[in-house]
């Protein structure tokens, strides 16, 4: 729909023109579908799967030499945030543990970027970890919430 926004584009071999709609869903890098579709996933995750708890987001990003190593190995990327991913959760755990807290349980909702504020190729994960650990009681779970971290 032109009404909400649409990109001119030109054929440069052949000068041809034609509009193409913002709300596409489906050709390419567009602003108009990717804010949408944005919307509708936080909408899920808070109103439909993530429990009413305090949240932290943690965020790793990668230096220019291993962006492009990253970018053409989606494997590799993949067991990256797992391994990142598997350090976070043992930090939550060695803090529940100093609180006296056993068998805590950690999870996460994780977001891999592949481009900057810029738009320049910077492949980097974006993560929402609950502020505490999930600890077992009879019939299910209760959450207990951790104190921020620390640099030591």
């Amino acid at each position: 729909m032109l009404a909400h926004g649409f990109a001119r584009v030109r054929c440069e071999s052949c000068k041809d023109e034609f509009l193409v709609a913002f709300s596409c869903k489906g050709r390419g890098v567009c602003p108009s579908c990717n804010a949408k579709r944005a919307h509708v996933t936080a909408v899920h995750l808070v109103e439909q799967v993530l429990p009413h708890v305090p949240y932290r987001q943690w965020t790793l990003s990668f230096p220019h030499r291993v962006r492009w190593v990253l970018l053409k190995d989606v494997g590799l990327l993949s067991d990256v945030l797992t391994v990142f991913l598997r350090a976070v959760f043992a930090l939550q755990r060695r803090r529940a543990r100093r609180q006296g807290l056993r068998d805590g349980q950690a999870g996460a909702v994780s977001f891999i970027q592949f481009f900057g504020s810029a738009l320049q190729v910077t492949p980097h994960f974006h993560s929402l970890v609950p502020d505490g650990v999930f600890v077992p009681q009879e019939g299910g779970v209760r959450f207990e919430p951790l104190p921020p971290p620390t640099q030591g």
